[in-house]
C-alpha cells in the first residue's frame, strides 16, 4: 500500500487499511476548523498543496466526510481531491481544473455559497497558473499558492482564501535525543504488529498459524522482529537520519514504502506461489538470500550500496580496533557467532562474512551490548549531534524553548566550524590578511589572492532562510563580511559540514579533491561572494612559479606585472 505511486487520491477514500494507517496532525485541525467547527456559507476556498505522497487527498477527504457527518451542505462537486482528474476521457486535466476553479472562484468572489476545497500538486499548480497563464484569471488564488512556497500557511480573510502547503509540514523532531519523534514515529508505530491497535494486528496473528513453514519464513521472521519496540525505535531514528544525511524529502507515502520494503523486500514481493503464505511455501535458502532478513533489509532500504552515503547509517561500515578484534573472534568461534545470530533463518549455508555482518546489524537494531567496543554509526558521533542540534536551533518556528536552549551550543559549534573552514579553505596566507585560493574547477594552474574579512553571522536571516527551506537536512548560515553591506548565505548539509570539520582540523584539499567534491564547489561558489578576485590575480605554472600577476591600477585600469619566472 505504501509503494510510491500506488496510492492516489480518490474522491472519497473508503479503503479501510488506508484509513487505519492515517495519522492525524495539526493540519487536520486546520481543516476541521475550516469545514466543520467554523463553517459558514461564505464561499471561502481552501487550497492544499505539496508534493506527491504528502497526504493532500487523504487530508481533504477526511475533512469532507467530517463536514457531511455534521450536516453541512457540502457536495462532492465542491471538493477536488485530484487536480489531475477529469470527468471525461476526452477532457484534459487543465480543462477540468479550470471548470472547478471557475465555479469555486464565483462563490469566493461573491462571498456566498458553500465552501470549496482542492488538493493540487505544487508543481502542477505552478504549471497551470504561471506557465499556462491562468494566474491572470485567478490572481488571488495564485497569489496564495505562490506565497506558501516559503511558508506553511497563507490566509487572506478579505480574499476568502486559505492555502496550506504540506511541504512545510513538520515530519519529525531533529533535536538530539528526540530524533524521529512526531509524525514519522507515529507512522512506524502503525507496524507494531503485536499491538491490538495496529491495523495489521489481526492479520499478523492469523497468518502466524496459516504459514506452512513459520520457523524459516523470512516474512514472518521480519514481522516478529519489527514487533519489538526497540527495533521500531532504532528504525525510526535511522529513517530520520537518512533523510537528514542524504537531504532526502520524506512524506507519509515514502515512509510507508520504506517500512513495508524492510519487512517485505522486493524479492519476497515477487513470490508467485499459491497458498496461504506464498513466502513461507517458497522458503529455500538458494532462492532467498540473507539480504531479505530485517537485519539487512533495513540498511539496504535506507542506503543502497551504490550510494556514496551508504556507510553513514550502517554499523557494518564503521570500524574501531576493539570492534575489529571482536569481529575476528566471531569468525574464529562459530558457536559464539551462532549465539549472536539467535534463531535467524536462511543462514545455514551462507559465508562467515555475511553472518558477521548480519550479527553486527542485528546487535545494533536490538541495541545489544555484545562487543567490547561500541557499535556505532554516524548517528552516535559528535559531528552528527552538533549538526542536528544546529538544524533544530535554526528551525526555531518548529522547536520549543527547551529544544532551542539545548541546541544553541551546537549551533555555536557549527558556526565556528563554518567560519573557520572558510577562512582556511585552501590553506596559505601570503601576507597579512590575504589568503591564496586554488580554483580546482577551472584549472589546476589558476590561483587568485583574496582579502579576507571576518564575517558576522546574521542570526535572524539564518533562522528565516532555514525555516523557509524545504530541503531536509540543509541549514543556511548567513554571514556578513566585515565592512560590507552584503550578506552571504552558505548552504550547509551534513556532508558539507563533515568536510568543513576536516578543513578546520587542518585538511587542505587539493585541486583534484575539489573536482570530485560537490561540497568544495559549494564552498567555492559562496567564497567568491566574500572575495574580490578583480583586485589581484596571479598566473602560475605547474611548479607554482609565478608567470605574471594582474592587479587594479588607477582610473579603472589594470596593470600586468611580469613574474619572477622567465
Amino acid at each position: 500500500m505504501g509503494e510510491a505511486g500506488a496510492i492516489v487520491g480518490g474522491h472519497i477514500d473508503r479503503n479501510e487499511l488506508r484509513q487505519n494507517l492515517y495519522v492525524p496532525t495539526r493540519e487536520d485541525e486546520t481543516l476541521t476548523d475550516f469545514f466543520v467547527d467554523e463553517y459558514a456559507e461564505d464561499g471561502r476556498l481552501l487550497v492544499i498543496t505539496g508534493s506527491a505522497g504528502d497526504g493532500k487527498s487523504a487530508l481533504l477527504s477526511r475533512a469532507f466526510k467530517q463536514a457531511q457527518a455534521e450536516g453541512h451542505p457540502l457536495d462532492e462537486s465542491d471538493i477536488c481531491m485530484d487536480a489531475t482528474a477529469s470527468d471525461s476521457k476526452h477532457e484534459t486535466y487543465d480543462a477540468a481544473l479550470k471548470r472547478f476553479l471557475d465555479h469555486a472562484e464565483e462563490r469566493r468572489a461573491l462571498g456566498r455559497g458553500s465552501r470549496s476545497g482542492i488538493a493540487i500538486n505544487l508543481g502542477l499548480a505552478i504549471d497551470f497558473f504561471d506557465r499556462q497563464g491562468h494566474a491572470e484569471e485567478f490572481p488571488e488564488i495564485w497569489a496564495g499558492i505562490d506565497q506558501v512556497r516559503t511558508e506553511r500557511e497563507y490566509t487572506d480573510p478579505e480574499a476568502n482564501i486559505e492555502v496550506l502547503n504540506l511541504g512545510h509540514r513538520k515530519l519529525y523532531e531533529t533535536a538530539p535525543g528526540h530524533l524521529g519523534e512526531g509524525l514519522l514515529n507515529n507512522i512506524v508505530e502503525k507496524f507494531a504488529f503485536e499491538d491490538p491497535q495496529s491495523p495489521f494486528h489481526e492479520a499478523f496473528k492469523r497468518e502466524q498459524y496459516r504459514c506452512p513453514n513459520p520457523e524459516d519464513c523470512p516474512l514472518h521472521f521480519n514481522a516478529a522482529q519489527f514487533a519489538k519496540p526497540i527495533v521500531r525505535e532504532q528504525v525510526t531514528r535511522l529513517v530520520a537520519a537518512s533523510g537528514i544525511i542524504e537531504t532526502a524529502y520524506l512524506n507519509p507515502r515514502s515512509i510507508l514504502d520504506k517500512i513495508s520494503s524492510m519487512i517485505l523486500p522486493p524479492s519476497l514481493q515477487r513470490v508467485d506461489e499459491a497458498g496461504d503464505c506464498p513466502v513461507g511455501a517458497a522458503v529455500d535458502s538458494r532462492r532467498f538470500s540473507p539480504e531479505v532478513l530485517l537485519w539487512n533489509s533495513v540498511f539496504d532500504t535506507l542506503s543502497p550500496s551504490s550510494e556514496e552515503s551508504a556507510g553513514h547509517i550502517d554499523p557494518a561500515a564503521h570500524s574501531s580496533v576493539s570492534l575489529d578484534q571482536e569481529l575476528l573472534g566471531w569468525g574464529a568461534d562459530r558457536d559464539r557467532l551462532g549465539e549472536l545470530l539467535g534463531e535467524t533463518p536462511l543462514l545455514e549455508t551462507t559465508d562467515v562474512a555475511t553472518k558477521i555482518r548480519t550479527a553486527l546489524r542485528r546487535a545494533y537494531l536490538l541495541d545489544e551490548s555484545v562487543v567490547s567496543g561500541s557499535i556505532q554509526t554516524k548517528l552516535e558521533t559528535d559531528t552528527f549531534r552538533e549538526f542536528i542540534g544546529a538544524l533544530t536551533y535554526l528551525n526555531q518556528s518548529d522547536a520549543d524553548e527547551s529544544e532551542t536552549s539545548v541546541s544553541s551550543s551546537h549551533s555555536k559549534e557549527v558556526l565556528d566550524t563554518v567560519i573557520t573552514s572558510l577562512q582556511g579553505w585552501s590553506g596559505s596566507i601570503n601576507e597579512s590578511d590575504y589568503i591564496e585560493f586554488v580554483d580546482g574547477v577551472k584549472s589546476t594552474d589558476y590561483r587568485f589572492l583574496s582579502k579576507w574579512t571576518q564575517p558576522t553571522p546574521d542570526q535572524e536571516e539564518s533562522v528565516r532562510q532555514t525555516t523557509e527551506e524545504t530541503t531536509p537536512g540543509q541549514m543556511w548560515i548567513v554571514l556578513e563580511p566585515e565592512g560590507t553591506d552584503v550578506t552571504v548565505p552558505v548552504p550547509v548539509t551534513f556532508e558539507l559540514y563533515q568536510l568543513m570539520g576536516q578543513i578546520r582540523m587542518g585538511y587542505n584539499p587539493n585541486a583534484l579533491d575539489m573536482e570530485r567534491s560537490e561540497g568544495m564547489r559549494l564552498i567555492q561558489s559562496r567564497l567568491s561572494e566574500f572575495t574580490n578576485k578583480h583586485e589581484l590575480v596571479r598566473v602560475v605554472n605547474k611548479l607554482d612559479e609565478e608567470l605574471l600577476r594582474v592587479r587594479e591600477a588607477g582610473f579603472d585600469d589594470i596593470e600586468i606585472v611580469s613574474g619572477d619566472h622567465r
